[in-house]
C-alpha cells in the first residue's frame, strides 16, 4: 500500500508555532530521532581552559572587578530586562586573543568574528498547506532579519570578547527526514561556510547533527526534535537542544499521574458513568512498524510503576493519513474494551483529530490526559480536535505560561534595544537557539571552543527560583536531574482545556478554545510535585494569556538604549 507522506510535524511546530520550546517527550518525539543509541563520530574534546570570573566567584574570592556598564551590581546579572540574564563576567578577561592560539583555535572562530549558520528548513506541500491555514507562514527572509535583531541585542549586552557574530543562511537541500541531503548540508556548513555553530537543522533525522559533531561544529536549538539523553551524551559537547529530554519529561508525567490522578475517581470524564469510576489508564502512543520505540515506552511505564500506577492497556499506532480514521476506530474500540476511563496521549498533534472524532462517534467520553509534548499542548492544534471530547482534556506542559506580546520579554528585549518589535511572529521560536548560544559564549570566555562553550553553560546558576511565566534553566550537575543535564528546561506546569475561552492562538489567530494554566501557571521541579490538588478545572485561579507579569517576575527598569539614542 502506498503510504501518504505526513506533514513534518517537528518542523511545522518548531518553526511556525511560537512557543518556548524548550520544548518538546517519551515516544512520540523520540520517533524523530531514532537511532539515538548508536555511537557517533564525534571529534574528541579538548581539556579544560581558564574561564572568566563571574560576579559571585569574584565576590567569594575577594577580587575587585571593574564590571562595566552592562552589569547590574545589585543583582550580579547582566543589566537587561530579561529573566534569563546570565551572571556578569569580568570584562577584562580578554578581547578574543585566545582565538589566535594554535592549540585553542576552533573552526569558525577568529579574533574578530564567530561564524554561525542559520538552517532554513523548506516546508513540503502538506506543511505549506498547514502554514497557510494557520496564518503563520513567515517568509524565510523575515525570519533571518529577526534572527539578526536578536544577534544585535545580545552582542550589545552580553560579552562576546570583541567578536561579532556573522549569520550565514543555509537553505535545506531536501526534506526534513532525508539523511543524504541533511549530511550534505552539514558538510557545507562545516567546510564551505566554516561555521562554529548552526542554529537549527532538519528536524526528522540525526544525520545533520551527527555530521556536524564529527566535524567539531555545534548544533544549537532544534537540530533534531527531542533528542534522548543517550544521543546527547554520545555527541557532547556539540548538540544543544532547546527542549527537555524524553527521560526528563517522563519524570514529570509519571509524578503528575501518580500523585494527582491515580487512585481517584475519573471526575473530569465526559461520561457520568465513567466519572464515578476509579481511574483506569490507557496509553495511546506512536510507534513504527519495527517497534523502535518500545524501549522508550518501557521507561515511562517503569516510572509509572514507581508511582504505583497500572496501565490497563497500551495502544501503539502509526500515523498514516490514508488510514488514520480506521486506525482511530480500532484504537477507541481497544480503549473501550479495556474499560479505560483516562486516556494518556503520548503521540503527535495530528492523530487526536481523528481519535477525538471517532470517540464521539462511538459515544465514548473519557478523560484525555495530555503529556504536553510535540505541541499537543497548543491552541493551534487543540482547536482542531472534537471539542466535546477536548473539553475533558488536561495534563502537563513543559512550556511557560503564555504572555501577551506587549509584556513578553522575548519580544520586549528587542523593543527595549531598538524601539521596534521583532519582525517575524515566530520570534519566540527563533530566539531560543540564540538565548542558549549567547549565554554559553558569554560564560565561556575569550578562548571559545565547544568545550569552553559547554563549561560556560554548566556555570549558569541553577539556584534561581521557579516562576510561572518562565522556564527554570540549568545545565550540568546541579542535583535537579541524575547525572549531567545537557538540556535547559527543568520544570513543568498543569494545563486544562476550555473550549469556550476566546483569544488568539500561538500564531495570533483569534478564535475559541484555549489552554488554561492551573494556579496561574505554577511550575514544579522534578521530585516536587504536590500530592493532591493542583488547580485542575478551577477557572478562578487559572490563566490563559498573562496580561501582566507577577511582581516577582518583573524585570528591573533599565534605561532603554533605543530611548537614549533618540534623544538629541
Amino acid at each position: 500500500m502506498t503510504r501518504t507522506r505526513r506533514p513534518s510535524l517537528g518542523s511545522v511546530a518548531t518553526r511556525y508555532i511560537p512557543a518556548v520550546a524548550v520544548l518538546l517527550v517519551v515516544v512520540v518525539v523520540a520517533l524523530l530521532v531514532g537511532g539515538g543509541d548508536d555511537a557517533a563520530r564525534v571529534r574528541p574534546a579538548k581539556g579544560p581552559t581558564a574561564l572568566p570570573l563571574t560576579f559571585d566567584e569574584a565576590r567569594a574570592r575577594g577580587v575587585d572587578v571593574a564590571w562595566g556598564p552592562h552589569c547590574d551590581t545589585s543583582t550580579g546579572k547582566v543589566a537587561v530586562p530579561l529573566w534569563y540574564a546570565p551572571p556578569c563576567v569580568d570584562p577584562s578577561t580578554g578581547d578574543g586573543s585566545g582565538a589566535d592560539k594554535a592549540d585553542s583555535t576552533s573552526p569558525g572562530v577568529t579574533r574578530n568574528e564567530i561564524v554561525v549558520a542559520v538552517y532554513q528548513q523548506q516546508p513540503d506541500l502538506l506543511e505549506q498547506t498547514f502554514l497557510e491555514r494557520s496564518g503563520s507562514d513567515e517568509s524565510l527572509d523575515s525570519e533571518l532579519r529577526t534572527n539578526q535583531q536578536y544577534v544585535d541585542f545580545f552582542e550589545a549586552n552580553y560579552e562576546t570578547y570583541g567578536r561579532h557574530v556573522r549569520l550565514v543562511p543555509v537553505r535545506g537541500s531536501g526534506p526534513p527526514d532525508d539523511d543524504v541531503s541533511a549530511k550534505a548540508d552539514a558538510i557545507q556548513v562545516a567546510t564551505e561556510i566554516g561555521a562554529f555553530a548552526s542554529f537549527g537543522g532538519p528536524s526528522q533525522t540525526t544525520a545533520y547533527a551527527d555530521e556536524l559533531a564529527a566535524r567539531g561544529v555545534l548544533c544549537v536549538g532544534d537540530c533534531t526534535t527531542a533528542a534522548p539523553e543517550s544521543f546527547l551524551r554520545s555527541r557532547s559537547p556539540y548538540v544543544w537542544p532547546t527542549l527537555a529530554s524524553p527521560e526528563q519529561a517522563a519524570e514529570h508525567w509519571s509524578e503528575f499521574v501518580g500523585k494527582e490522578l491515580s487512585g481517584r475517581k475519573a471526575k473530569y470524564a465526559g461520561d457520568r458513568a465513567l466519572a464515578k469510576q476509579t481511574r483506569r489508564f490507557g496509553v495511546v502512543r506512536y510507534d513504527d512498524e519495527p517497534g523502535t520505540f518500545d524501549r522508550s515506552f518501557a521507561r515511562f511505564a517503569d516510572l509509572l510503576r514507581t508511582q504505583h500506577v497500572r496501565i490497563a492497556t497500551e495502544v501503539p499506532y502509526q500515523l498514516d493519513l490514508a488510514d488514520a480514521q480506521e486506525g482511530a476506530r480500532a484504537t477507541i474500540a481497544a480503549l473501550r474494551e479495556a474499560h479505560v476511563t483516562s486516556v494518556i496521549i503520548a503521540g503527535d498533534p495530528v492523530f487526536p483529530v481523528f481519535l477525538t472524532k471517532e470517540a464521539t462517534a462511538q459515544g465514548y467520553f473519557p478523560e484525555w490526559v495530555v503529556m504536553g509534548y510535540a505541541y499537543t499542548d497548543t491552541a493551534v492544534f487543540g482547536r482542531e480536535y472534537d471539542q466535546r471530547q477536548w473539553a475533558h482534556a488536561f495534563g502537563v506542559s513543559l512550556l511557560p505560561t503564555r504572555q501577551a506580546d506587549d509584556i513578553d520579554e522575548l519580544a520586549q528585549i528587542v523593543v527595549w534595544q531598538t524601539g521596534l518589535p521583532p519582525e517575524a511572529s515566530t520570534f519566540r521560536i527563533l530566539v531560543q537557539a540564540q538565548l542558549l548560544f549567547f549565554t554559553g559564549v558569554h560564560l565561556a570566555g575569550p578562548d571559545l571552543t565547544p568545550e569552553t562553550f559547554r563549561a560556560g553553560l554548566f556555570r549558569f546558576p541553577a539556584t534561581r527560583p521557579t516562576s510561572s511565566p518562565f522556564l527554570h534553566l540549568s545545565w550540568g550537575r546541579h542535583r535537579i536531574w541524575p547525572g549531567v543535564d545537557l538540556t535547559g528546561g527543568d520544570d513543568a506546569t498543569v494545563i486544562f482545556w476550555d473550549p469556550d475561552a476566546r483569544g488568539p492562538d500561538e500564531v495570533g489567530n483569534a478564535g475559541r478554545g484555549l489552554w488554561h494554566y492551573a494556579l496561574e501557571g505554577r511550575r514544579y521541579l522534578p521530585g516536587h510535585w504536590p500530592n493532591g490538588d493542583v488547580g485542575l478545572f478551577d477557572d478562578a485561579t487559572a490563566a490563559t494569556i498573562l496580561e501582566e507579569l507577577p511582581p516577582a517576575a518583573r524585570p528591573p527598569d533599565y534605561p532603554s538604549p533605543a530611548s537614549t539614542s533618540s534623544q538629541p
